[in-house]
């Protein structure tokens, strides 16, 4: 999907924050505030768009309630083109809505008590890490009666023998499934809430150290559990790092200097190096480098193990490990902060997204379908049902049921609302959602699954249908994803790949306002940090003699790799530190010393200020002919349709936005 986020054209549209009902009483709410053609734009629909959008902008680009409106005309002047175009009726439109549309359901097809019980047992489990070993007995989810109770008695079988004295460790190699843990006797190494499925989870908070389980049933098969330790979790880490890279595709040298790069490194950091400093200079890891090494924070199970344990072994802040080894390379870690686990306010919303995305939705999914139930006066009939299951043979398992023969149906076999199901719409679903590879199920079994699934479906389809009716701030969400994307395709063709693919017009554009994109004087330089001012005055010599960097840092770094490192382009003077505040001349510049290390500038050749090229400016000028074509636009469509503005509703709005304040 399409990231809107980056796009300002949607500035009024993908704030993804519920919104609250406008009350600013019944007389305004639904009066119509502007008009063009048949599109309509009421007075609670302004206001609540203002009142969003103004919280967004107001630190970069404030707009009064009547600046703001001319932008929201202008918007609306392109949705209703998009419209008049048959733009909303394309099957890509409308697929691509109806999946956005599928998310903003979401929020409203859970039970938030339950979800809020669901939060804050996770929260408390977050306080601890916990260890366990498994042995695990696989069974699809979907399989019949018979695998399930085949596998339930062979994991309770090897449980027996385990209570009765048999190693589990032992018993995890020879019978377990889960191949990766069996190597290691099932052992799964610590982890905390949402790094497991959540029976498995909750079966190992709820055991005691050493405890074995009962069966447990997860979507991958049966497990036996055993709780191996605990301890206070150990939340977020913050540290620093240089690496050197070496990993299986470095040459046997390759793999010697590495090695030795990393221990020169170590050397100079216990002899006093500034490790910020030295992760810049030398850290072959080139995303974290810039910072001083500084590595994104991070928790548990989200780094190499062999990193994860060194890290969290440091103790203060400001410690630092002695070289190790990862599968990518060489590290030294610095400690900058340990991080507890944050307060149950501020995490909340990320457990929040996390439980919802999690299996232990099902458990406010199964109250959502008792709560619609209930509110819509859902009725099923038994009788019926078991009248339609008798007409189902064994040919539906094998994926050939037909329902054309079928009797009875038009017997109603369940209803709710204004609803009523048939057996014989209970039957063609079952032709067309026969179960795949199910000659080995049990019929009964999967008649049952497939009832569940068909009566829960018309519960929620309908609550879908009609949540723009009963929730205020869904039919604003809704309808702004709908004219966002179709906002977003129509500027993309009159806008984005105008702009790109009318080579024409960008190169008349450009010649209007070239002067608008000037390169000032650039340097072609060579910046030289060397390890000490021998080596810096031989850098320069070879620079003078024509030496490229690659011969120069082949030369001087044979002895060590931490000799001289050099940063070779052509740069205007604000882009480098080293070249303001200085006299730029061609030539070598004066030797000084900065962190220990023998810096100068070596000035190839300068080049004077100049207009850049199309090709230089390109970004620039495509995003300045993107901003003219926009203008364009929107003068055309303001001629083509007529903007027909209420000024009695218009006063009314901005008196509510004034005392809104």
């Amino acid at each position: 999907m399409r990231n809107f986020y980056l796009i300002p054209v949607l500035l009024f549209t993908l704030h993804l924050s519920a919104q609250k009902q406008v009350t600013t009483g019944s007389d305004i709410n639904e009066q119509v505030l502007f008009n063009i053609g048949n599109d309509s734009v009421t007075a609670e629909e302004y206001i609540a768009v203002y009142n969003k959008n103004r919280n967004l902008g107001e630190d970069i680009d404030p707009k009064t309630p009547r600046e703001y409106l001319d932008l929201y005309v202008n918007f609306k002047l392109k949705v209703h083109d998009a419209k008049e175009k048959g733009m909303d009726t394309a099957d890509s439109f409308l697929r691509e809505y109806n999946s956005y549309r599928a998310q903003l359901t979401k929020p409203y097809l859970s039970d938030r008590d339950v979800t809020e019980e669901l939060i804050q047992e996770a929260y408390n489990r977050m306080q601890k890490d916990v260890r366990a070993s498994h042995i695990m007995i696989a069974v699809p989810a979907d399989a019949d009666d018979e695998k399930v109770e085949e596998a339930k008695k062979e994991i309770s079988d090897i449980r027996k023998k385990i209570i009765n004295g048999a190693d589990f460790s032992e018993m995890a190699e020879k019978h377990s499934a889960d191949t990766y843990s069996a190597k290691r006797g099932g052992d799964l190494g610590y982890f905390t809430a949402f790094n497991m499925v959540y029976p498995f989870e909750s079966a190992v908070y709820d055991l005691k150290i050493g405890e074995i389980s009962e069966p447990v049933r997860t979507k991958f098969g049966f497990h036996l559990i055993k709780k191996t330790d605990e301890r206070p979790a150990r939340a977020t880490i913050r540290v620093a790092h240089i690496m050197v890279v070496e990993n299986e595709k470095t040459a046997q040298t390759e793999r010697q200097n590495a090695e030795k790069k990393i221990n020169e490194i170590y050397s100079q950091l216990e002899a006093g190096g500034d490790f910020a400093e030295m992760a810049r200079v030398y850290s072959e890891d080139k995303s974290t480098a810039v910072r001083g090494g500084e590595l994104p924070e991070f928790g548990i199970n989200k780094m190499f193990p062999e990193f994860e344990e060194v890290a969290f072994a440091l103790e203060n802040p400001g410690d630092y490990s002695k070289p190790f080894k990862t599968p990518i390379g060489w590290h030294i870690v610095k400690l900058i902060e340990k991080k507890p686990i944050p307060s149950f306010t501020e995490i909340k919303g990320q457990i929040k997204n996390s439980v919802e995305r999690d299996s232990r939705s099902q458990q406010s999914h199964e109250s959502v379908i008792k709560r619609l139930k209930l509110e819509y006066d859902y009725k099923e009939y038994p009788k019926v049902r078991k009248m339609a299951y008798d007409q189902v043979g064994d040919s539906y398992l094998q994926g050939k049921f037909s329902a054309d023969k079928a009797r009875n149906k038009d017997k109603v076999l369940l209803e709710f609302a204004d609803q009523q199901f048939t057996v014989g719409d209970f039957l063609f679903y079952l032709e067309d959602n026969a179960p795949r590879n199910a000659q080995n199920s049990s019929l009964n079994a999967e008649l049952r699954k497939a009832y569940e699934k068909y009566s829960e479906a018309q519960l929620i389809d309908y609550e879908k249908a009609h949540l723009e009716e009963k929730y205020p701030e869904f039919r604003m969400l809704s309808r702004e994803y709908y004219e966002g994307i179709l906002l977003f395709d129509l500027t993309e063709k009159k806008v984005w790949k105008k702009s790109v693919t009318d080579t024409t017009g960008l190169k008349q554009f450009y010649e209007t306002h070239k002067t608008d994109y000037m390169w000032d004087t650039r340097y072609n330089v060579a910046i030289v940090k060397a390890a000490d001012k021998k080596i810096a005055k031989k850098a320069g010599k070879m620079f003078k003699k024509g030496a490229t960097v690659e011969e120069v840092e082949q030369k001087l770094n044979e002895d060590s790799e931490l000799n001289v490192q050099i940063e070779d382009g052509l740069f205007e003077a604000e882009d480098k530190k080293e070249l303001m505040n200085r006299e730029l001349k061609t030539g070598m510049s004066d030797i000084t010393v900065e962190d220990g290390r023998h810096n100068f500038i070596y000035i190839r050749s300068v080049e004077q200020a100049r207009p850049k090229t199309l090709e230089e400016a390109r970004g620039l000028v495509i995003s300045d002919y993107q901003n003219y074509l926009e203008k364009e636009w929107i003068a055309e469509l303001k001629q083509r349709y007529t903007v027909e503005m209420d000024p009695k509703v218009l006063e009314k709005v901005m008196q509510v936005l004034e005392q809104q304040g």
